[in-house]
């Protein structure tokens, strides 16, 4: 599937004025669906940016010799890497942040299968949502595991999220939650192979 790096499902309720467009993923490939915050924000960087890539899908990599200028967001999100002192999530990805699609065009030159797929390119500004209803499917959430009702929804490992029961959440936690899960569930394979098959829960966002 085209999609299948998402960790979210078509479910959503959210306001526009609810979603942040200033910052650009500080990782190459990134889901929609992760929870992330703020890496970089000097608000006395220009932007855009006009940098050089060195990675395989530059145009100096595929052609040789050659000078090509990026722009990209200097400001930058980071995927939220578990529960800490340094945690502070901004929200949650809305698009994928591919390099190639899944027959390895370079989407620096196929913009109209960027928007088929709703993703942005590495140094584009992607939106970030603070609040609102979202489906995680089964690769947004820790392990598979399907959350507990109206437990806090935490930040763990690679921006994914994990469900605590409020009462055996510990503080920690609790500073870092991003919201609540508010239905859960099992999707099934069907007649063809699901690619989001296992759990998935409503995450209630705020933040």
């Amino acid at each position: 599937m085209a999609n299948e790096i998402t960790r979210l499902l078509p479910f959503r309720q959210y306001d526009e004025n609810d979603v942040i467009n200033f910052y650009s993923l500080d990782e190459i490939t990134g889901q929609a669906g992760s929870v992330v915050q703020v890496s970089s924000a000097n608000l006395d960087t220009a932007t855009p940016n006009y940098v050089t890539r060195t990675d395989s899908n530059s145009w100096d990599a595929t052609q040789g010799h050659a000078l090509s200028l990026y722009p990209e967001v200097p400001y930058e999100v980071s995927k939220v890497d578990g529960t800490g002192a340094t945690v502070r999530p901004l929200g949650i990805l809305l698009r994928d942040v591919r390099s190639v699609d899944e027959n390895g065009e370079n989407m620096l030159y196929y913009p109209e299968k960027k928007e088929e797929l709703q993703c942005v390119v590495s140094g584009e500004a992607v939106p970030v949502a603070t609040k609102g209803l979202f489906t995680i499917n089964t690769k947004g959430l820790a392990g598979g595991v399907a959350p507990a009702l109206n437990s806090l929804a935490v930040p763990s490992t690679d921006g994914k999220l994990t469900g605590i029961a409020h009462g055996s959440a510990v503080q920690a936690q609790k500073d870092v939650a991003v919201g609540k899960f508010i239905a859960t569930g099992q999707r099934e394979s069907k007649s063809d192979t699901d690619a989001f098959a296992g759990s998935y829960a409503i995450l209630k966002l705020e933040l």
